[in-house]
C-alpha cells in the first residue's frame, strides 16, 4: 500500500511538471488566490519552510496533512503575521483523534486582511463616501491517518472566500460585490525510511478547478513539494534536524528551501533557514519555548521573521496548546 501511494503521488508529480513544461517561460501573475501560498505557523516559517518532510504536529494541517501523525491529544494552533502595506495575516487550527473514526481529524481557518480603504474615481480623487474592504478567508477540513509505523499520509479540503470589493453601494450600473468562492484540495504523504531518522514527504497542494474573476478564468496556484529531513545530532538531551524541500510551483520557476531546528530537552528551540530562487524572500530565523501546564497539557510560544528584501521583514507568532 505505501509503495502505490508513492508511485501514485510520483506520478502526479510528472504529470504536473509536464504540464507546465510546455510553456517556454514563467505564468508569474497568471494563477489566483495567492494567500492560499503564504506559509502558516512560526516553527515551519522559521525553517525556511523546508518541513514536508520534516513537520508532524498541528502546523502540518498546512505543510503536510500527513504530519498529523503524532497527534494523540486535542491540540490548537493560533497565529498572527504582519505583513507590508499593513496587510494580516492570521491562521486556526484544532486538531484532534475522535472515537468514531480511525485516524485525526482536524479543521482550520485562513484569514488575509487589509483596513478598509477609499473607493476613489477620477472625477472624486478624496473618495466617493464609500468604503471597500478587500479580503481572503479559507476554511478547511483534514482526515490524515497512520497505515503503519513508517507511513501516514493525508488530505485537506478547503472552501475558500476572495473579496475584491463590494461596490454595490454606489448604484451605478455594472458595478457590485466582485468576489470568488470555491474549493481546493491537498494530499500528502509522509515516509519514516527506518535509516537513522530520515524522513521523505511528498505533497500536491491547491489542486482545484480555475475561478473566474470577471469573465476570466484564472488557475490556482498548485504547487508539488518534494522534501527530506533527518537529524544530525541527536543526544537524550538536545537535537539538530536539518530539512529541505524541492518545489514546484505552476505558475514561477522551481524553488530550493532548506531549514534547521535545534531542540533542548523539547523545551527550547531555535530555528534557521533560507529559501533559494525567490524574487525577494532569502533567509528565515526564529525560535520557541514549550512548557508543561500541570496535568492539562502543554503550551508553547513561537516566533519567526522572515526577510522580504525591499519589502522589509515579516514577523509571525503563533501559540499553541495541547489539552
Amino acid at each position: 500500500m505505501t509503495r502505490k501511494l508513492l508511485l501514485t503521488l510520483l506520478a502526479l508529480s510528472v504529470l504536473v511538471s509536464n504540464a507546465s513544461a510546455t510553456e517556454m517561460f514563467e505564468k508569474v501573475g497568471t494563477v489566483g488566490l495567492q494567500f492560499l501560498e503564504i506559509g502558516v505557523g512560526p516553527r515551519g516559517v522559521g525553517m525556511g519552510e523546508a518541513v514536508v518532510g520534516a513537520y508532524t504536529g498541528i502546523e502540518a494541517t498546512y505543510w503536510n496533512p500527513a504530519g498529523l501523525r503524532t497527534i494523540t491529544r486535542p491540540t490548537v494552533l493560533l497565529t498572527y503575521g504582519t505583513w507590508p502595506a499593513d496587510i494580516s495575516h492570521q491562521y486556526f487550527a484544532y486538531a484532534m483523534q475522535p472515537s468514531f473514526v480511525q485516524g485525526i481529524v482536524a479543521i482550520s481557518v485562513t484569514s488575509l486582511q487589509m483596513d478598509p480603504m477609499v473607493v476613489r474615481t477620477a472625477d472624486n480623487p478624496d473618495g466617493v463616501g464609500v468604503m471597500f474592504d478587500p479580503g481572503d478567508l479559507a476554511i478547511g477540513l483534514t482526515y490524515a491517518r497512520v497505515f503503519t509505523d513508517k507511513f501516514s499520509a493525508g488530505g485537506t479540503l478547503k472552501w475558500f472566500h476572495s473579496g475584491l470589493a463590494d461596490l454595490s453601494a454606489l448604484g451605478e450600473p455594472g458595478l457590485q460585490d466582485y468576489y470568488v468562492e470555491g474549493f481546493v484540495g491537498d494530499f500528502g504523504t509522509l515516509y519514516d525510511t527506518g535509516f537513522r531518522s530520515l524522513k521523505i514527504g511528498l505533497m500536491i497542494q491547491n489542486m482545484g478547478p480555475e475561478v473566474t474573476y470577471n469573465d476570466e478564468p484564472v488557475p490556482l496556484p498548485a504547487t508539488f513539494k518534494f522534501g527530506i529531513s533527518m537529524n544530525i545530532f541527536e543526544t537524550p538531551g538536545q537535537a539538530i534536524t536539518v530539512a529541505a524541500e524541492f518545489r514546484h510551483p505552476s505558475d514561477t520557476s522551481e524553488k530550493i528551501l532548506v531549514g534547521a531546528e535545534y531542540d533542548l530537552r523539547q523545551m527550547y528551540f531555535l530555528r534557521a533557514g533560507y529559501k533559494s530562487n525567490f524574487d525577494e524572500e532569502s533567509f528565515t530565523a526564529g525560535g520557541g519555548v514549550k512548557v508543561a501546564v500541570g496535568s492539562l497539557g502543554s503550551l508553547g510560544v513561537d516566533y519567526s521573521y522572515s526577510d522580504f528584501g525591499h519589502l522589509g521583514g515579516v514577523h509571525r507568532l503563533g501559540l499553541v496548546g495541547e489539552f
